[in-house]
């Protein structure tokens, strides 16, 4: 069968495609504690004692692709002019990629005094690939390479491609609070819809490489696919997260933004934190199949449905509905705050995806990130691992209500050659205070004005009140 086509369309959307559109983890949104409705898609509990009473987030996007074989060479993101046809790398043992993108929709986290809700909706999409056979690569994009009749092994190659959209609802709040001690937690609840899925796994078989095209034989492995449509399937999925703070000051009769702390909260000197993400999946069931495969039958029908998009009652297939399961993750974190706005924390993410599931991969990470924050401003550095040997130093930066950050700067600026693409953008909306909270006591008469009926002092009940 010819797949020279199959290829390149998943690969183009593999590697490149995140551009015109998580996996790394947005960390400048993540881990700022004025951004905590971006924070509670990491660790739900991010959300009970928020720093604002109210955060609104409005609209975003963040974009991760990666691979560890085809690059744009000696260029920089931003130098359109410079782009070549892309090289390939032929070295490494195992040819993989990822592109991750979210698109984050009006979002909200509430504190309720020692309860918080959260709400959230977003459309994501998650492509991975590995163990592609590398001198067809090198075909494919640049032409020549490969003689004729050469037999190249193609094992136990992965291909996963899956988008959807969510609709969620979080809960958290203080489950335990004594002297400087202040432990919470909270869990996540999502609706999914299935928008797209295809994956394709081969585990033994062969490529016979002749006019410059590939014929894929003796093969043995599985497919699933879906037609893209708005509910190509539906399903549930969950996070849970509990986070410890050490306090600066005695917590036993805490309640954040309540009047008893001038409708603020209280620092803390370090935390650590622990969840559990994306549990969960998604039914395809809306013209799906999936089907295994072996050297007696040709999964062409298979092949030139994602290429081209047929009818799916053409294609052999074992079934017509599978279940495309989420990226799930394990994550942890420990923030220290050195005071005067100065913080260190860090980031680890591990995948507990299983190779052989129908859903897409994400990308292990570790990450340090010293940072500064106020209300106002945020500027980190985040110094990360991507799955544990792929170092990148990014920059993010919060000014009032708009977030951008990347966790990999140098191809900006810095002409290299390019494996990765990395970009986040957020715009909020925050009240730090609950309505009708006023620190300040007014000092007569005098200064006092109709509007200020609206603007209570924190000694009046009804100003902050202790939920």
């Amino acid at each position: 069968m010819r797949v020279r086509q199959y290829i390149f369309l998943i690969g183009a959307m593999v590697l490149f495609a995140a551009p015109n559109l998580r996996s790394q983890e947005f960390l400048g949104v993540t881990i700022d504690n004025y951004t905590p409705a971006n924070a509670m898609l990491t660790n739900p509990s991010a959300i009970v004692n928020q720093k604002p009473w109210l955060d609104i987030h409005v609209v975003g996007v963040g974009v991760h692709a990666t691979n560890n074989f085809v690059y744009l060479p000696k260029t920089t993101l931003l130098n359109f002019a410079g782009y070549q046809i892309p090289s390939v790398n032929l070295s490494p043992d195992n040819g993989w990629g990822q592109v991750n993108t979210q698109v984050l929709g009006p979002s909200a986290s509430l504190s309720l005094g020692k309860h918080a809700l959260g709400l959230h909706t977003s459309v994501r999409a998650s492509a991975s690939l590995s163990k592609v056979p590398l001198e067809y690569a090198q075909l494919l994009i640049q032409g020549g390479g490969v003689a004729d009749s050469t037999v190249l092994s193609v094992n136990n190659t992965r291909i996963k491609t899956l988008t959807w959209g969510e609709v969620g609802i979080t809960y958290g709040r203080i489950l335990y609070q004594f002297d400087k001690h202040l432990f919470t937690g909270a869990l996540t609840l999502n609706r999914l819809m299935g928008l797209q899925s295809a994956t394709l796994f081969i585990d033994e078989g062969s490529m016979l490489v002749q006019n410059d095209r590939g014929t894929l034989i003796d093969l043995n492995g599985k497919y699933a696919y879906a037609t893209p449509a708005f509910r190509a399937g539906g399903g549930w999925s969950g996070s849970l997260g509990v986070t410890y703070k050490r306090m600066v000051d005695d917590v036993s009769e805490y309640v954040p933004h309540g009047r008893g702390v001038g409708c603020h909260t209280l620092p803390y000197k370090w935390k650590v934190s622990a969840s559990l993400v994306d549990i969960g999946g998604i039914r395809m069931k809306r013209n799906a199949l999936y089907n295994k495969f072996d050297e007696n039958e040709n999964p062409d029908e298979y092949l030139n449905a994602v290429a081209s998009g047929p009818s799916v009652s053409t294609i052999p297939k074992d079934g017509d509905r599978y279940t495309a399961w989420l990226p799930m993750g394990f994550n942890t974190q420990f923030d220290y705050n050195f005071e005067r706005g100065l913080f260190l924390n860090g980031f680890f993410m591990q995948r507990l995806s299983f190779p052989s599931s129908y859903g897409p991969d994400r990308s292990n990470l570790i990450a340090f990130t010293p940072r500064y924050e106020n209300k106002w401003l945020m500027v980190a550095l985040p110094m990360s691992l991507e799955n544990y040997k792929d170092p990148h130093l990014g920059l993010a930066f919060r000014l009032w209500i708009l977030t951008v950050g990347t966790e990999h700067i140098f191809p900006y600026f810095v002409p290299s050659n390019i494996h990765t693409a990395d970009l986040y953008v957020h715009l909020r909306l925050r009240l730090n205070k609950a309505p009708g909270c006023r620190v300040k006591p007014y000092n007569g008469l005098e200064e006092f004005k109709l509007k200020d009926l609206f603007n209570r002092t924190e000694k009046d009940p009804a100003a902050c009140p202790d939920w």
